[in-house]
């Protein structure tokens, strides 16, 4: 596997927030991530960077995807079961828009998925009464973003913790007028806090052609659980290319730039991508990947002798297992949609 630079590697992600540069910085010249919500000091207080307005989370990453008027329950699995068999013919968007869709037919077709379709995913705007949906699009989808999600899932096992954190995958959690469910997510659990609100890690996964509607999704995460989730993986993939593409976002601490003189200094939140790369068949990786174990468990790592506790590290040789794994099962994977 290869890291293959991006294009545009640094241009601003949203429209409001400036560029930022991705990856970390040379030593003593990291930027200062926000600190766990448990751990935040008063006096940091950083502003989180100006919330987008309602119609580019509605509109954003979604061009030539037809809104289509919501009918009925049966009408409703009958046009994903469309979109599904022309999504994997390569023929289709991965996302289907349907309005006038109200919260009590919304809380009807979270029901119905229990049966149809779990591997859908779905975000619903409550005062326009419009639901997004994203297609699972298939088996190399399920290799993709489980394959990562489990290989999480171990390393966290390693350390001792699962009875720590737990796997919220299809919860879905109400935001600033709109609700959303993640691909694969995680929420910690502590004996004096219980399980928290919000996720503090997240992964959005779909095909290539939806890499822009999911910077969407990281940038609702951020704004909307209001900071804490800390981490979202997004994860895009080509299969006629056999190649993957990652973004790990977080919330980095910046200057306000807008303060003016005389004026105490401040500083903002601004989501932003600190690792960037493709895994690409035939060519050694050369990245790897670092999560910080108080971003995820909302408390510092336990010391002493025996703990096991600390950052969690992808090395470059497992990030390349993982691809090599993916392709390697893409063509013979017998996983099926659900129905």
């Amino acid at each position: 596997m290869a890291l293959v630079p991006a294009e545009n590697v640094g241009e601003p992600r949203t429209p409001s927030p400036p560029a930022q540069p991705w990856g970390y910085p040379p030593p003593r010249q990291r930027p200062s991530l926000s600190p766990p919500s448990s751990l935040a000091s008063a006096h940091l207080s950083p502003q989180p960077s100006a919330p987008h307005d309602i119609n580019y989370y509605l509109t954003e990453g979604l061009n030539n995807v037809e809104h289509q008027r919501f009918k009925n329950n049966k009408s409703f699995i009958g046009d994903i079961d469309k979109q599904v068999t022309k999504l994997r013919s390569g023929n289709a968007s991965q996302y289907l828009v349907f309005t006038l869709v109200t919260q009590d037919q919304f809380v009807a077709i979270e029901r119905m998925r229990q049966n149809h379709h779990k591997g859908i995913r779905f975000h619903y705007f409550n005062r326009e009464e419009t639901l997004i949906v994203k297609i699972f699009a298939g088996p190399v989808q399920a290799l993709v973003g489980c394959g990562f999600g489990t290989r999480l899932d171990i390393k966290i096992g390693g350390m001792g913790l699962v009875n720590y954190i737990f796997r919220t995958d299809t919860a879905t959690h109400k935001g600033n007028g709109s609700q959303k469910q993640a691909n694969i997510a995680w929420t910690p659990w502590s004996p004096h806090h219980g399980i928290a609100d919000w996720p503090t890690v997240v992964i959005e996964c779909g095909v290539s052609q939806s890499r822009d509607r999911l910077e969407v999704d990281a940038n609702w995460w951020f704004e909307n659980s209001g900071g804490k989730v800390k981490i979202v993986f997004l994860i895009s993939f080509s299969q006629e290319k056999k190649e993957i593409h990652f973004q790990q976002w977080e919330l980095v601490t910046v200057p306000d730039s807008h303060v003016f003189p005389g004026q105490p200094r401040a500083t903002r939140t601004v989501p932003t991508i600190m690792r960037k790369f493709d895994l690409v068949p035939g060519v050694p990786n050369k990245e790897s990947l670092m999560l910080n174990f108080e971003r995820i468990f909302l408390r510092p790592p336990a010391l002493g002798k025996g703990q096991r506790e600390g950052d969690i590290t992808f090395s470059q040789e497992e990030l390349e297992e993982y691809a090599n794994h993916v392709w390697a099962h893409a063509n013979d994977a017998k996983i099926r949609p659900k129905h």
